[in-house]
Parts: C-alpha cells; sequence; structure tokens
C-alpha cells in the first residue's frame, strides 16, 4: 500500500500534520512491490495511548492534524483500531485540535459494520487498489496466490454506495503502465471520483518506459478533458497536483516534506519512524528510525540517508521546473536512489511528463471554462469534484 498524497484536507486546501499508526504489521496480501515487512506484530492499546499523547503534544493548532490508520493491512486489527480512534475522542485534549482520521486498506474487507464506523467518525477511507483484474492480480494477489480483483472491485462498489467519500490509490510499475487509462476509466465507472496513481519507485525503470508514460498521460488528460466537458469532473492526482502548482507557482513551504518535523510514523511496538513508507520492518537499530515514543525523537538521524551538497551531479540545483517539481518528497527519493535529498532518473522524466500534460489541460479546459481552475489557483485542488451532483 501506498498513502502517500491522501494527507492533504480535501475540503480547505491545508497541509496536515500527518501521524501514521501501522496498527499491524499482519496482512492477507503477498504485494511484490509492497515495502513493510510482514509480521505477526499487533499495537497493543499501552503503547497506542503512548503514541496519542505524543500526537496531542506534537499537533499544531489552527492546522489540520491527520491520523492515518494503516498496516498491513489495517482492517485486520478492526477492534483495535475502533479502540484507538475512540481512545484519540476521548482523549481530553482533543477538541483543541482540528483532527480528522483516515483509513487505509487493501480492499479485501468491508462490512456494514466498518462503513458504520468509518461514517460515524468522519474518516477518510482509501483502497490500495490497482485497476481491474489484469493490473490488480499482476502483483496484488493473497498470500496462497489467488487474486484479489473480484473481491476489491466488490468492496469498491459496497464502499461508493456507502461513504459519501472513497479515495482510490493506484500503484504502477514498468509493468503496468500502460494500462494507466484503463485503470482511471475502470475506477470512473465504478463511480470513484478521487483517484491517485503512484509510481513503484524501487522498480528498475528503464529510458523506454518514458515514451510509453508520455502517451499513457495524454490519454489519461483526454479521459480528464471529457470528464469536464460532460459536467463529471474526476480528481486525478497526476494531473490535478501539477495543475494546482503551475497556478500556483510553485509549491509552498509547507507543502514540501517535513519528515520527523510534520511528519511522524509509529510501528505497533512504537518505534518512531519519519514517514510509513520507510518504516520497512520496524528495525529500531535502523538509521530511518528517530526514536521510540517512551524517549521521543532524535532528528540527527535523518542525516545518515542525506546526500552531502556538492556530493557528484544534483540536475535538480539547477533544473528551471525545480519548483513545480517533489524532488523534496524524502521517501520518494529513497526509494528511488537511496537518498532522501536525491532525486531518481524516472522521478524527473515523470514529473516533467506531468507537468506538460498538465499545462495542456489548462490551456485546454481554460479555452472552453475560464474559471475552471480558480479553486486550484487557491489551493482547493480536489473542490470541482464536489461542486457537481
Amino acid at each position: 500500500m501506498d498513502s502517500s498524497g491522501i494527507y492533504h484536507n480535501i475540503q480547505k486546501g491545508v497541509f496536515a500534520i500527518k501521524f501514521t499508526l501501522l496498527i499491524t504489521q499482519q496482512c492477507n496480501l503477498a504485494c511484490t512491490y509492497c515495502y513493510i515487512s510482514k509480521q505477526p506484530a499487533s499495537m497493543d492499546m499501552g503503547t497506542a495511548e503512548k503514541i496519542i499523547d505524543f500526537v496531542f503534544d506534537h499537533a499544531r493548532k489552527g492546522e489540520k492534524n491527520h491520523v492515518g490508520l494503516f498496516g498491513g493491512e489495517p482492517l485486520l486489527e478492526f477492534d483495535l483500531m475502533r479502540q484507538i480512534v475512540e481512545a484519540f475522542e476521548q482523549h481530553p485534549r482533543f477538541n483543541e485540535f482540528e483532527m480528522d482520521f483516515s483509513v487505509v486498506s487493501n480492499g479485501t474487507l468491508f462490512s456494514d459494520e466498518i462503513a458504520d464506523f468509518l461514517l460515524a467518525h468522519d474518516a477518510i477511507y482509501c483502497v490500495s487498489c490497482d485497476g481491474d483484474s489484469l493490473a490488480q492480480d499482476t502483483f496484488r494477489r493473497f498470500r496462497g496466490g489467488g487474486s484479489t480483483s473480484h473481491i476489491v472491485g466488490e468492496t469498491l462498489r459496497q464502499a461508493v454506495a456507502r461513504l459519501p467519500l472513497v479515495l482510490v490509490n493506484a500503484v504502477y510499475a514498468p509493468e503496468t503502465l500502460h494500462l494507466l487509462p484503463d485503470t482511471v476509466r475502470y475506477f470512473m465507472d465504478l463511480g470513484l471520483r478521487q483517484i491517485y496513481l503512484s509510481a513503484d519507485l524501487s522498480a528498475s525503470w528503464k529510458p523506454e518506459h518514458i515514451p510509453v508514460l508520455d502517451t499513457a498521460l495524454a490519454q489519461i488528460a483526454d479521459i480528464y478533458i471529457d470528464a469536464y466537458r460532460k459536467s463529471r469532473p474526476v480528481y486525478i492526482s497526476t494531473l490535478d497536483d501539477k495543475i494546482a502548482v503551475i497556478l500556483r507557482g510553485g509549491y509552498k513551504p509547507e507543502e514540501r516534506c517535513h519528515m520527523g518535523v510534520r511528519e511522524f510514523a509509529f510501528t505497533p511496538n512504537g518505534d518512531i519512524f519519519p514517514c510509513e513508507r520507510i518504516v520497512y520492518d520496524g528495525d529500531p537499530s535502523s538509521a530511518h528510525c528517530l526514536g521510540h515514543v517512551d524517549t521521543g525523537v532524535d532528528l540527527s538521524r535523518l542525516s545518515c540517508h542525506m546526500r552531502a551538497e556538492g556530493d557528484g551531479d544534483n540536475p535538480c540545483l539547477t533544473c528551471s521546473m525545480r519548483q513545480y517539481c517533489i524532488n523534496w518528497c524524502g521517501c520518494s527519493n529513497f526509494h528511488a536512489t537511496g537518498y532522501y535529498n536525491s532525486a531518481g532518473a524516472y522521478q524527473c522524466a515523470e514529473e516533467k511528463s506531468s507537468l506538460r500534460t498538465a499545462l495542456q489541460v489548462i490551456k485546454t479546459l481554460e479555452d472552453e471554462f475560464p474559471t475552471v481552475f480558480a479553486t486550484h489557483a487557491a489551493g482547493f485542488t480536489s473542490l470541482n469534484i464536489w461542486q457537481y451532483p
């Protein structure tokens, strides 16, 4: 699973202080690209309560504070999840802060009881799904090798029928890159309106994949434009995020990576990491680990995976697109290059292609609907989709 990109406040456009609790490292799937080691480890309430105290000690007033329930597969521990959310809401400082919750699930576990819980606590529900059967079953299978696409597809149908907002995140690799337009169509046919597309940056990307990417994004742009023309706009992260950043003149400081300062991830035993995407097996001896809820955070450990300034060529430093690019995303950089502060070649190509495609979308749609991207310019990238029934 990959939760990157879902933590922006979908209503207010305010970047969140992000706290991710890996409540279990157990999972019923064996996704080949997953970055979390599967272990029979789940969080106990004693540890959860310490993490909750940590969250309120580091939460910020006047900003969105986001708590993500993550795994493994967090819904394997649904009762524990419910206890943790209730403990947050019953905390004496809860009303001091603006706080929301999300659950990132593989989509194989869903029920009316789960839907009722999400509704009762106004929790965002995000399903990790790579698309239809061809895309989904390439990497996301049960531990015994069985197909997951039919179950996850049914979960998405049920969730759309029950919940006001369902997010979906598709991870793609070289083998499934060409399927991205079909993936977007599949999600739209299911009634999904907020779609995230995330590259597996640890995969073996090669220069010959770039023309495939360009073609896929051009086709997705056509789908996106057609949806606006039919008054059924859809949010697609690869386009909408770049449309917003172009119109706003670049990423703002608060939007950039703040690993270990505005972003924390907690393992089942209370170890603290700067992002859930680099927890791996949760080993506290890992150079990524910043500390424990009992001892606090040691930010000096972030330097362990920093590339020395001036160490080799860094084309990002002189690139004219630098302000519009996510070269600042520490966990993405690490998956691509092994350094928090050094982007990879495929990232660079993907960012440039996304920016070119987004610019073409802006030109096309603004000619037809002059004020169509006013909300994007104000930082409310997903607001357009809620202006239509």
